[in-house]
């Protein structure tokens, strides 16, 4: 069972990464973004690229992700930034219309075969041995739970202890109160999308490091973390996080003792479910709730 529950908070803690990303998105612009998974997908395609090229592996990575901030960055300044004060909805069609340019792309540049990502770190398991019996925890699943952990981490501590993370709030509750104060709400809006095309990559790496390269490898976690936000609330970081790990568990747990093959449907029901009885989310705030606070 313990075991079970760390594969389980692993596998969460990815779909918190994914549901973060999603969350950041939409709280300053509105806007859930489609266009996620692709991104991670095709920047980890990048990196593969760049390390082929008998590049160093982290060097490799780290070029990725400067490509991925700055295309972030294009894309939110001069595709729907000009756009953005017409309607959500052609911020959405944007979105989609860049989800399968980047497919279309990668399948133009590396055809469909999956390829094998290099790993970041090799050596003999650890093993640990008690009461509950023995667990192996491989070197690189444990740099997965680091990485998870020290993003969230840092992500909390942004949003909470720093001027920019106050800023970002603000920006997120009322755009236009916001620029009064003297908030640059052009660069919280540059700044999510970055932050947002960072969120994908480092999935992307993440799950290439335990499957495949694909066109498709991030379609699965993208779904996981919509399921992970329509859980933990669309307005809520800290909904995201537990949204992600209890998803991660839960589903672990049905793929043990009921069918694996039922852990995709598992999802989708779960999704009905929450929406019919807490539209906002196990951990989000009704709306009731965050006028008090404000009026208070």
């Amino acid at each position: 069972m313990i075991y079970q529950i760390l594969l389980g908070l692993s596998t969460g803690a990815t779909y918190s990464l994914v549901a973060l990303g999603l969350v950041m998105i939409y709280k300053v612009t509105g806007v859930m973004n489609f266009a996620f998974g692709n991104i991670g997908m095709f920047f980890v395609y990048v990196a593969f690229w760049f390390i082929t090229m008998n590049l160093n592996i982290y060097l490799g990575i780290f070029l990725s992700f400067v490509l991925a901030a700055t295309t972030g960055y294009l894309l939110e300044r001069f595709a729907l930034r000009p756009i953005r004060h017409l309607s959500h909805a052609s911020m959405l069609i944007v979105t989609f219309g860049f989800l399968m340019i980047l497919e279309d792309l990668s399948i133009q540049l590396w055809g469909t075969d999956y390829k094998k990502f290099p790993k970041l770190i090799s050596g003999r398991p650890y093993v640990f041995r008690g009461d509950f019996g023995i667990l192996v925890l491989r070197r690189q699943d444990v740099l997965i739970y680091i990485v998870s952990l020290f993003t969230i981490v840092f992500l909390i501590l942004l949003l909470n202890k720093t001027k920019l993370g106050i800023a970002i709030k603000a920006v997120s509750e009322n755009e236009e109160v916001a620029s009064y104060m003297g908030i640059n709400v052009g660069g919280i809006f540059s700044f999510s999308w970055i932050f947002r095309t960072l969120m994908a990559v480092i999935v992307g790496v993440l799950v290439a490091l335990n499957t495949f390269v694909s066109p498709s490898m991030l379609v699965f976690y993208q779904l996981e973390g919509f399921t992970a936000v329509v859980l933990g609330g669309f307005e809520s970081f800290k909904g995201a996080v537990l949204g992600g790990l209890l998803l991660g568990v839960i589903e672990n747990m049905v793929g043990k003792y009921i069918s694996n093959d039922l852990k995709s449907t598992f999802s989708l029901l779960l999704i009905i479910i929450v929406l019919l009885f807490f539209p906002n989310g196990i951990f989000g705030i009704r709306k009731s709730e965050k006028l008090r606070k404000r009026l208070c």
